[in-house]
């Protein structure tokens, strides 16, 4: 059940009217979009910072037109201001209302709700009760009806205009029309498409959730390396007291880098993988609403929109191969450099030897 923040915009806290998917997943009024790029035509989403246009558009308008809607968050904002609604009956005003007509929307007393399955023109109608009908229910019970008419079932799907009509609206209006497709069989084929985008959607997200907890551990190891690494340099170090101090700051400063390397190219990684898995995240939830509420006459462009949708973006979980390298150990550079020194330290003390090669030269050039 989709809770009361959820129904709300993140820029004007009030429910959703006509709300937009954004390129990240997140949802926004369309007017509050329009808003955000009017002041800067490059600006973030409010709640992940990234970018609300991904393509260049002459206006904010045709930017804010070229997202899709999310019909079925509006279905739900409209089914939760149904049931906030005073329950008075509809018929008798001054009643209170424990029953609603899941077709009509409209509340009703329990006399009224009873004349209302004996009338020939609603004796189909689902009446619920109101203490247990849900947004989501409410939302789905939504008839499908004709797109041009409005109180009559639809029963065909124009692709050309892209909307629900009655064999009426079929037979006059859309006469022209060179594509028909039976409005059962449409819905159908979007349901089997969303299924298919949430699969695809739960697959890549436990992907990449897989891949960032092993780019974690990675990051641990590199941390205890890192220390590791840190104490073999202080042991060799101690070794050689003061006369090699600048060795041990430089040699610190190798095994720095070399794990900074490392770590900057672990979480550029993990945060790229992070960023894809929050697309994936934000969009997830649309496309499992979708598949269980969404209102019939919108369920197509729903599924449409949201295929071109996943299907460009970054769901991938690869990383960079240098991100399992091992940073460079500075283990065996510190046995040469001691060795080294070792062997000159002998030779120091030697006449001739400390003439051409006094200590302080040494370890000047080792500068």
């Amino acid at each position: 059940m989709a809770q009361t923040h959820e129904r709300e915009c993140a820029v004007c806290t009030k429910d959703f009217t006509k709300p937009m998917i954004l390129p990240c997943g997140h949802l926004l009024c369309r007017e509050c979009v329009l808003s955000c790029l009017d002041s800067k035509l490059d600006a973030g989403c409010p709640l992940c910072r990234c970018p609300i246009v991904e393509h260049f558009f002459e206006s904010s308008s045709k930017a804010v037109d070229a997202l899709p809607t999310d019909f079925v968050m509006e279905a739900l904002v409209e089914s939760a201001r149904v049931l906030s609604k005073d329950h008075l009956c509809c018929v008798c005003e001054d009643v209170r209302a424990d029953f609603i007509c899941m077709l009509c929307l409209e509340t009703l007393c329990s006399a009224c709700a009873e004349a209302n399955q004996k009338l020939p023109a609603t004796r189909s109608h689902d009446v619920e009760s109101v203490s247990t009908v849900t947004h989501e229910r409410l939302a789905a019970s939504r008839p499908a009806l004709c797109a041009d008419h409005g109180d009559k079932h639809a029963d065909s799907f124009c692709l050309c205009h892209q909307i629900a009509v009655c064999k009426t609206c079929w037979s006059h209006e859309h006469r022209i029309c060179s594509e028909e497709s039976n409005f059962d069989d449409e819905i159908q084929s979007a349901q089997n498409s969303l299924n298919d985008l949430t699969k695809i959607l739960v697959e890549a997200e436990q992907k990449l959730e897989q891949v960032i907890g092993q780019l974690t551990s990675r990051l641990q190891e590199v941390d205890v390396s890192e220390q590791e690494d840190m104490a073999q340099v202080d042991k060799t170090c101690d070794r050689l007291h003061k006369l090699v101090e600048d060795v041990r700051n430089k040699l610190k400063d190798k095994s720095r880098t070399s794990h900074l390397n490392i770590r900057n190219l672990l979480r550029d990684a993990k945060t790229d993988l992070s960023n894809r898995l929050g697309k994936v995240t934000s969009h997830k939830p649309i496309v499992t609403r979708a598949v269980a509420v969404s209102p019939r006459p919108v369920l197509i462009l729903m599924s449409m929109d949201l295929r071109t949708r996943v299907n460009s973006l970054d769901i991938s979980a690869d990383v960079n191969a240098d991100c399992w390298e091992k940073p460079l150990s500075s283990v065996e550079c510190c046995q040469e450099v001691v060795r080294r020194i070792e062997d000159d330290l002998l030779m120091l003390v030697q006449p001739k030897m400390e003439t051409e090669f006094p200590l302080s030269e040494l370890v000047t050039n080792r500068k």
